[in-house]
């Protein structure tokens, strides 16, 4: 398994192939991807996006430092194609965001 990269994420969103469940699923399989939850705890707790079916639609969401919800950035939706969207851009933004950080040496 590979770990996923900025320009993986940006192949994937970038594709003029929409997204779909399934497509994703494969790309999680083979890219570990740690700003990532995909039904459940698949990545850290916090600083990271999450998915998850909600009735007939879909509820994207991130977490903060503590793993908290940030309950002012949720999207509810029945598109499945903008979920996945806001989940992946969430997932990237939060990966970019480790690759920036600054590190403190005690």
């Amino acid at each position: 398994m590979d770990i996923a990269t900025l320009h993986h994420l940006d192949e994937l969103l970038e594709d003029g192939e929409s997204l779909t469940v399934a497509r994703i699923s494969v790309y999680l399989a083979t890219h570990r991807l740690a700003t990532a939850n995909w039904f459940g705890r698949t990545g850290r707790a916090e600083r990271s996006a999450w998915i998850e079916r909600e009735g007939t639609g879909w509820r994207v969401w991130e977490t903060d430092e503590r793993a908290g919800i940030m309950d002012h950035c949720i999207l509810r939706t029945e598109s499945e194609t903008e979920a996945l969207d806001s989940f992946l851009r969430r997932a990237r933004r939060h990966l970019k965001a480790d690759g920036t950080a600054v590190r403190r040496i005690s």
